[in-house]
């Protein structure tokens, strides 16, 4: 048996940049981090005795005689895309659910590309990230961004630059041990309770970014001086801490500017956010409502704990490896 897993994210910033409709005529660029919450894909080959070819579990269970059957969607293209022909009994489940808007969906589309490409293959980072594009976006018509699956398939924090579909230049690791550990005890991930459809949302943005162009590119200019600033501060975590609390807050007063981002239950959690000194925060994902990122102080974040009750909450960690086979 085969299982991989691959990790979802959380965005500094530079969402909406990492849209092809966008970065097609100007440069695109986000800073994202990988995070211990994965999904997984298990692979096995499928007993002779049974009746179907291929079956994958999810919500449901799908079986088979030919890929180009499965309802699934990336299932069927993909399978269907690489001409899979060995006879799979499939499946995924994840740490998190959908639709919270930390990039699930599309690490679910890099775990599928490893399992059914890498494998065999020395597929790369690139590689992953290029198939799972390619499957979303172009086969399957859906809307969104790069940045999803390129940080499931590398892992770690890093800067991404888009320049065209073909050119996305990705940088080395922004953050060493001591930064690291640093960053993750001033972050924190608040559950708001509610799922969202990641495409509906998508879709919106796509819809918005002509009209919004300049806030877009103003979104662009914080993340390229935070990526500047990042590379000058390897081995201080304060700065860097600094830059990246700094580009979260800045974000999100532009992205006010470029959805609709009110809700009484994300009101509420700032209003006390706000009032307790953390004034560093945003929505993850492409709109709706799932979880808040907060960047403060560790006392701070714990005083906010304090408060929040009835709340759920995640202290993510940083993966430094990204989609990996880990049977």
């Amino acid at each position: 048996m085969r299982l991989v897993r691959a990790p979802m994210r959380i965005s500094y910033i530079g969402g909406g940049t990492d849209y092809l409709d966008y970065f097609k005529d100007s440069p695109g660029g986000v800073i994202a981090a990988a995070i211990n919450q994965y999904v997984y894909v298990y692979s096995n080959p499928l007993s002779e005795v049974a009746d179907e070819n291929f079956r994958f579990t999810y919500r449901e269970s799908e079986s088979v005689s030919d890929p180009s059957l499965f309802r699934h969607p990336v299932v069927r293209e993909m399978m269907g895309h690489l001409g899979w022909t060995s006879r799979t009994n499939m499946g995924t489940f994840a740490d998190l659910p959908s639709g919270i808007g930390l990039g699930g969906s599309s690490a679910f589309s890099v775990a599928m590309a490893k399992i059914l490409e890498g494998v065999n293959l020395e597929s790369t980072p690139e590689d992953l990230a290029r198939l799972a594009i390619y499957v979303e976006r172009e086969l399957l018509r859906e809307p969104g961004g790069f940045q999803d699956q390129y940080t499931a398939a590398y892992g770690g924090l890093r800067a991404y630059d888009f320049y065209s579909a073909d050119n996305t230049i990705v940088s080395e690791l922004l953050i060493g041990v001591a930064e690291r550990t640093y960053l993750e005890e001033r972050q924190l991930l608040i559950w708001l309770g509610q799922t969202r459809n990641s495409s509906s949302h998508s879709l919106t943005t796509i819809q918005s970014i002509q009209s919004n162009r300049f806030l877009l590119r103003e979104t662009y200019e914080i993340y390229r001086e935070t990526r500047d600033s990042l590379l000058d501060s390897m081995g201080n975590p304060e700065k860097i801490f600094r830059s990246l609390s700094s580009a979260v807050q800045l974000g999100w007063a532009l992205k006010q500017k470029f959805t609709d981002v009110s809700d009484p239950r994300i009101d509420a959690v700032l209003k006390i956010a706000s009032d307790g000194g953390v004034n560093s925060f945003k929505l993850c994902g492409a709109g709706g409502i799932g979880f808040l990122l907060l960047m403060a102080e560790p006392d701070q974040l714990l005083s906010l704990k304090n408060k929040l009750i009835g709340h759920k909450f995640i202290k993510p960690k940083i993966d430094l490896e990204g989609c990996q086979i880990i049977v």
